[in-house]
């Protein structure tokens, strides 16, 4: 049964508990401003009774050693996610604002990964090498042990679940913090897991409360082997100072700056909408949103008007109602920020449409913003280089292809891109320039459980999803053999 929307609790060691303080966090409808639930405003003393139910989960259970254990556990939580699909979408966009179609996306996203990570536990691999005629090298991977999870509030559920799969595939034990934004959701998820026997008590652990304290205490204590952390780059500069105190391992999925790039002979029928989708999905709230659009001179003004259709056409509202296209932003705060990088915008750039807060009616109980498009936006422009998290697109022009790389890597980040062309030497070519971690051609915001994804640059470090995901979570052991001829 999910946990009750009133009374979320902590799951340290099996068990449901409150905060040791009582204390607990209020969690807000972005599109309402109600108050939807509580969550505990958990201390460093419910988390060090987490940390140590996962160490010991860790050390005395056959979690770490026994795969088709950890199979059948990652299995059968994605079948409970299956049958509580609906309801969980309800709660994530009643929490996020996001609109219903888009948590229905994110869910179905974590069924997959849940179910790809259920087949990897039983194919972490290493090597063999005869070193000599008398030696042989065994390359083998272990799990770390204990692996912290900080997740973020734009995709909670599957930023959460995309780290905690193969953390849990490759045999580690796991404590989870979630943003103090969206705490429902996480423990609502981590609630489908309780009473599944597969899972030793302490294996998975959720502890909700404020970041600057519990997420420090992640950081600092030696029993943590290893955090993940997605999220803005500034905290991620930050827990990596913490964790070099302890020479931690890290991975981390930090912000982005992302550009599509159009040639003069993309298919703008198919592009234009996938742009407008790419940058105005999640109310723009995306690490890898399509921020930029870098477009040839031939085609500008043709794209320009083409985005400007689709962003007015789209509904805002309530992500609740079926026919919403957008919801509000998170919060109050986020919103005037937004707000502010659009009055630099109409210093610096050219306003194409939107840069307002949305009012009367609905509008007037939460955090709507209007779709937003500058053109003509400088590079050297904070609309180009910050990471604004909100639905404002910047539109920046080039000549030739060099000065379009130029553009695309002309920011800190290197997270995400979009090519698109019909050369398809052109596409490889500028695909192998461009500084990300994924490159799109023809398409965007194409993700895949098998595939790896993360950052270049101050985008983060290390990789998530695929393969290389998975070997993110173990250490790397030789193990040399000397035998007599």
């Amino acid at each position: 049964m999910l946990v009750q929307l009133d009374q979320a609790k902590n799951f340290i060691d099996g068990q449901w508990r409150s905060a040791l303080s009582e204390a607990t966090m209020e969690s807000f409808n972005p599109a309402t401003g109600e108050v939807i639930g509580l969550s505990p405003k958990s201390g460093v003393e419910d988390m060090k009774i987490a940390i140590a139910a996962a160490r010991t989960a860790f050390e005395s259970s056959d979690w770490k050693s026994n795969s088709t254990r950890r199979s059948d556990a990652l299995m059968q939580w994605a079948q409970k996610l299956i049958d509580r699909k609906e309801e969980l979408a309800r709660l994530l966009t009643r929490e996020n604002g996001k609109s219903i179609r888009e948590s229905r996306i994110e869910l179905s996203a974590c069924i997959d990964t849940l179910k790809y990570y259920a087949g990897m536990a039983r194919s972490v691999f290493g090597r063999s090498i005869n070193l000599s005629a008398t030696s042989y090298g065994i390359i083998d991977k272990d799990p770390i042990g204990v692996v912290a999870i900080i997740s973020p509030w734009n995709w909670p559920a599957m930023l959460m679940i995309r780290e905690i799969a193969p953390a849990l595939a490759a045999g580690n034990t796991v404590i989870l913090k979630p943003a103090s934004r969206t705490p429902l959701i996480s423990v609502a998820l981590v609630s489908l897991i309780d009473g599944v026997k597969e899972f030793p008590p302490g294996t998975v652990n959720i502890v909700t409360g404020p970041g600057a304290l519990i997420g420090n205490e992640l950081a600092l204590n030696g029993d943590v082997d290893a955090i993940s952390f997605t999220g803005d780059t500034s905290t991620g500069k930050t827990l990596m100072k913490q964790a070099a105190e302890k020479v931690k391992k890290l991975a981390l999925e930090l912000g982005g700056k992302s550009p599509n790039i159009l040639f003069a002979d993309a298919n703008l029928a198919k592009a234009i909408p996938i742009l407008a989708k790419s940058i105005f999905i999640t109310a723009g709230q995306m690490c890898f949103a399509g921020s930029r659009v870098i477009v040839h001179e031939s085609i500008h003004q043709q794209v320009v008007e083409g985005l400007k259709i689709e962003a007015e056409k789209l509904k805002v509202g309530n992500g609740i109602d079926e026919d919403t296209d957008m919801g509000p932003v998170i919060s109050e705060s986020q919103l005037q920020s937004v707000l502010q990088y659009c009055e630099i915008g109409k210093q610096e750039a050219k306003l194409i449409t939107g840069g307002k807060r949305l009012t009367g009616g609905i509008y007037d109980q939460g955090y709507f913003l209007e779709p937003t498009i500058f053109d003509e936006v400088p590079l050297e422009s904070r609309l180009a280089q910050d990471e604004i998290f909100g639905p404002v697109l910047a539109i920046q022009v080039f000549k030739d292809e060099e000065e379009a790389i130029a553009l695309a890597n002309g920011t800190i980040f290197g997270l995400a891109a979009g090519v698109w062309t019909q050369d398809v030497s052109r596409a490889m070519r500028v695909a192998k320039k461009v500084q990300a971690g994924t490159v799109w051609i023809n398409s965007y915001n194409k993700n895949y459980p098998q595939t790896e994804f993360g950052g270049y640059k101050e985008s983060g470090l290390g990789r998530t999803r695929g393969i290389e995901g998975l070997m993110e979570y173990t250490e790397t052991k030789h193990i040399n053999i000397e035998f007599d001829e």
